[in-house]
């Protein structure tokens, strides 16, 4: 058994003997006093965890994540002005053109 960050011990099985096992390990599982990892050629496929500690685990996962709030929203648009399709210019340097251009327009409004 190998230890975790969260101190439950982490039962590592293959799935060959999970399949043979799978009540005790689900009853084990639903008890929150181990994990249980099911491996196929000795590499990790899944684990069989209590849904209290999942949802707890998605819940800490959720609110680790930068609030949306406060972040400022875009407003206003952006006119093309002029002929984006015009020769001898890049594209780049036309949007950066027109878009120039868009915002002397409504400084002006």
């Amino acid at each position: 058994m190998e230890e975790t960050g969260t101190t439950l011990p982490i039962q590592r099985i293959a799935l060959s003997e999970a399949r043979s096992q799978l009540s005790a390990l689900v009853q084990r599982a639903a008890s929150q006093r181990a994990l249980t990892a099911i491996t196929v050629h000795d590499e990790l496929k899944a684990y069989l965890i209590a849904p209290a500690r999942l949802k707890a685990l998605l819940e800490a996962e959720r609110q680790s994540r930068p609030s949306r709030k406060g972040k400022p929203k875009l407003r206003g648009s952006l006119r093309i002005v002029g002929d984006l399709e015009a020769q001898g210019e890049s594209p780049s340097d036309q949007l950066q053109r027109s878009a120039l251009a868009s915002a002397e327009a409504v400084d002006l409004e």
